[in-house]
């Protein structure tokens, strides 16, 4: 009942692929183990299995391929003449014209075969259609339909025995007893359906589709999806669209064929396809820019941005380190602030020195100190007036002005203007034989009361000193012919 099943699937198949053209028919053949004696030889060469003959089943009746004895391998391929499009593979094996069943002893020789299909006639090129695993004498079918929905030149049959142990009921050797194998498939290539009559889709590589379906096998470069009408996108190209595309300018998609870049590469990368990074030195659009003699590793820098390694040097700034320092600040980083230079003018870059000498008031090679030993103005050059101190204290360093007030006798901001003494401020009294002058109310000097005639007929007067205050006394000697006249 079984195997009446399989025969009727077997005529179905037939009759549903009866649209396909036998590739293999007549073709170039070979295996690996002919039969050795003549005329045997020619009675049972590989080409007995393309023939199209296979009514006499047996090896006297010259229509099948006998292959040697006592061999652990067993190989036969027929040579289409070209790549065609295949459905599926016809074999008959050998029965010797008897009943195929478990009691049938070239059963045990049929198991364990594949088929494969290759563009070489290397079978582990190619791809395998079929590989029996599961049957025993009396289930294996003969003959046989294999589906292989490939493209391919070679259809390589193929059994061994290698193996210390094989499952009960296999033959001791490998054999190829072929008595007819036919290849059905599209004879014109580029076509596919029942008939061979519809054309493969038009960007199917090497105009490859499955010939039932029409699906591409492959597709043209730059195109995928399974008719391939999908041009490549999302960053890919190429065949099957399995490469990247490079880093095109603002992550524009890529050329779908060959991955070039329409508008050129992004930051940081060249080349026809913008794959290439910039070298060390270099960054920026298509890497044209160098990186800074001035970085902190001298021209090296982010590929991308131009960022210096780092930071960058003495007395420049910036992300790519291309500025020098200015506003007032110096050195690394630009993080000190300069000194007092001369009418403001910016520090050295580097050092902070002050090219043009100091602002007044200011000295020392940055301009940072303040003039000091009671001094002030430009270049610490004049001295400062009679101010009033506490200690420690000196006149400002840049106008001079006295901190608190002027010393007795001084004026003005400075304190460099003398301060006139009128009448009101001094006063004479009399202390017994001596006269004293006072002086806004506080005894200023005294003096013997006697007086001396000069030749000249003016009083001489002898000062003799009682207020010890210093200021006070540089003040008294230009008046005294003002205070003479008033003892007259």
């Amino acid at each position: 009942m079984e195997k009446s099943l399989y025969v009727l699937m077997v005529l179905l198949f037939s009759n549903l692929c009866n649209g396909y053209d036998n590739l293999a028919l007549n073709k170039a053949t070979w295996q690996q183990h002919p039969f050795p004696s003549q005329p045997e030889e020619t009675l049972w060469g590989s080409d007995k299995a393309v023939d199209g003959r296979y009514s006499d089943l047996s090896a006297l009746g010259g229509q099948c391929t006998i292959s040697g004895n006592g061999n652990s391998t067993a190989e036969w391929r027929v040579d289409l003449g070209g790549v065609f499009s295949v459905h599926y593979v016809f074999i008959q094996y050998r029965t010797d014209n008897l009943a195929w069943d478990e009691n049938n002893g070239y059963t045990s020789r049929f198991l364990g075969f594949s088929i494969s299909i290759s563009n070489t006639t290397n079978k582990n090129e190619g791809v395998l259609c079929f590989k029996d695993k599961n049957h025993t004498r009396a289930t294996i079918p003969n003959p046989v339909n294999i589906t292989c929905r490939y493209h391919g030149r070679y259809i390589i049959y193929y059994n061994d025995r290698t193996q210390q142990s094989y499952p009960v009921g296999y033959s001791s050797y490998a054999y190829n007893e072929l008595c007819e194998v036919k290849v059905y498939g599209c004879a014109t290539l580029g076509y596919h359906g029942a008939s061979c009559s519809l054309p493969c889709p038009q960007n199917c590589q090497e105009n490859r589709c499955d010939i039932v379906e029409g699906n591409c096998l492959g597709c043209i470069i730059g195109y995928r999806g399974p008719t391939c009408n999908d041009k490549c996108e999302g960053n890919t190209y190429g065949m099957e669209c399995t490469q990247v595309c490079g880093t095109c300018l603002n992550g524009e998609q890529c050329d779908y064929v060959n991955g070039s870049c329409p508008s050129g590469c992004d930051k940081g990368t060249y080349g026809d396809k913008c794959e290439k990074a910039c070298s060390g030195d270099h960054y920026g659009y298509n890497c044209q820019d160098k990186c800074s003699i001035h970085c902190f590793v001298p021209e090296r820098c982010d590929r991308v941005t131009g960022q210096c390694e780092g930071g960058c040097q003495v007395g420049w700034k910036g992300t790519t380190c291309d500025t020098k320092c200015d506003g007032g600040f110096y050195g690394q980083n630009c993080s000190k602030v300069c000194g007092y230079c001369w009418r403001k003018d910016q520090c050295q870059f580097m050092n902070g020195t002050c090219l043009n000498g100091c602002d007044s008031g200011y000295w020392g090679e940055r301009c940072t100190k303040n003039c000091g030993n009671n001094t002030y103005g430009p270049g610490c050059s004049e001295t400062c007036g009679n101010c009033l101190y506490l200690y420690g204290e000196q006149c400002h360093h840049v106008t001079g002005e006295c901190p608190r007030d002027c010393a007795a006798g001084y004026q003005g901001k400075l304190c460099i203007e003398e301060e006139l003494i009128d009448s009101q401020q001094i006063r004479m009294s009399r202390n017994g034989k001596r006269r004293v002058i006072l002086f806004n109310n506080s005894k200023y000097m005294d003096f013997p009361d006697p007086e001396k005639k000069t030749g000249k007929g003016e009083r001489q007067v002898r000062l003799s000193v009682v207020n010890l205050n210093p200021s006070l006394m540089k003040m008294i000697s230009p008046k005294i012919l003002l205070m003479k006249n008033m003892l007259k």
